[in-house]
């Protein structure tokens, strides 16, 4: 009985060691993934926060973690060896000044490094609720030609996020905005595929498509609808979760959406120059693209949707309105039925509603 008992205590402590290896183990990974994310993980600022960093001649791959560390452009100088050594680079950095910013991650600055020193950069930003033709201005404002650019454009992209957005349409919804920053021979396809990855980055850490689906849409029905809420309300963004609710609504009772900011998308397709106080628009455009005679999704995103568009699309306020307006004073305005609706329209939108 006594050398059964010593077996079991024995037994149990190899099992508490290799348990506690396993949790050290991961907690050590954990660690490791978290020491090679930004400094600063906050959106970058104008000037990005600069900073010159000179690897001097001889210079060996632990003098240099240590000299990132000391000016806070990395975590851990012991995290960036190991990266070093992981990705077989540890003698393979070239002497010179570099500018770095603590929103790089260690792997940003390793490939700033690669570039050699002082790489010349630009940058390049892309607003939520832009337009495919805004994002091409955009793009020639930075000395590409319009040829360039029609080629990115036009060109077929292998790409997740563009997994189910149907072959014939455009990029539109998909020029995720942001700011980015590119190396000086980066190419237009490189800045499209930036945007997507930015985009779809946000896809997956929200769970997005999973989340569409149980709203009864595909993922680019998801990100088509979030490009009309961006454009319905992107002046008040505490207002999307409402307006996409109001939206998936009407969508799932086959409602027409009523929206006029997908009836305005194409008349500027149609005619760029067109005078915008001109509202004759909102009755020549027709099906599929007249959001207040045809019911149904507009068969395009109309601009492209924010962050805060997209997760309104998924987490909806769990409200029964139907009908919302933005009044004279900024503010919107909610309503189950018709008869409210029109009530809120005589009492807050006197001058915006007598527009249209």
């Amino acid at each position: 009985m006594k050398k059964k008992s010593v077996g079991k205590i024995i037994g149990f402590i190899i099992l508490g060691i290799l348990v506690l290896g396993i949790l050290v183990a991961i907690g050590g990974v954990m660690w490791y993934k978290g020491m090679l994310t930004p400094v600063n993980a906050t959106e970058c600022s104008k000037d990005c926060d600069e900073t010159e960093f000179t690897i001097a001649e001889g210079n060996i791959t632990s003098v240099i973690a240590q000299n990132l560390e000391d000016k806070g452009l990395i975590k851990s100088s012991f995290a960036f060896r190991i990266y070093m050594k992981l990705e077989g680079r540890d003698k393979k950095l070239k002497a010179g000044k570099y500018t770095l910013n603590p929103h790089m991650s260690v792997q940003d600055i390793v490939e700033r490094f690669d570039k050699g020193a002082l790489a010349k950069t630009f940058r390049l930003t892309f607003l939520p609720g832009g337009t495919v033709a805004q994002a091409k201005a955009v793009i020639k404002a930075k000395g590409y030609s319009d040829e360039v650019i029609e080629a990115a454009f036009s060109k077929k992209y292998d790409h997740p996020l563009l997994a189910d957005k149907p072959a014939e349409v455009s990029l539109e919804g998909y020029i995720y905005g942001e700011t980015y920053e590119f190396y000086e021979d980066a190419t237009v396809e490189d800045i499209l595929k930036r945007t997507f990855d930015e985009m779809q980055k946000v896809v997956k850490e929200n769970d997005l498509a999973a989340k569409f689906k149980a709203q009864g849409l595909t993922l680019y029905q998801g990100i088509t609808l979030a490009s009309v809420v961006q454009r319905e309300s992107g002046t008040l963004p505490a207002e999307m979760p409402h307006v996409a609710q109001v939206f998936l609504l009407r969508y799932k009772k086959s409602m027409v959406l009523g929206s006029d900011a997908i009836i305005a998308y194409r008349a500027d397709q149609l005619n760029p120059n067109r005078s915008k106080t001109d509202m004759s628009y909102l009755n020549s455009i027709g099906c599929p693209w007249n959001s207040r005679k045809c019911a149904g999704l507009p068969p395009t995103p109309i601009s492209a949707p924010g962050k805060g568009a997209l997760l309104a699309v998924a987490n909806p306020t769990s409200t029964q309105d139907l009908y919302f307006l933005t009044g004279d004073d900024n503010k919107m305005y909610y309503a189950t039925t018709e008869a409210g609706h029109n009530a809120n329209a005589r009492a807050h939108c006197k001058e915006m509603c007598r527009l249209l």
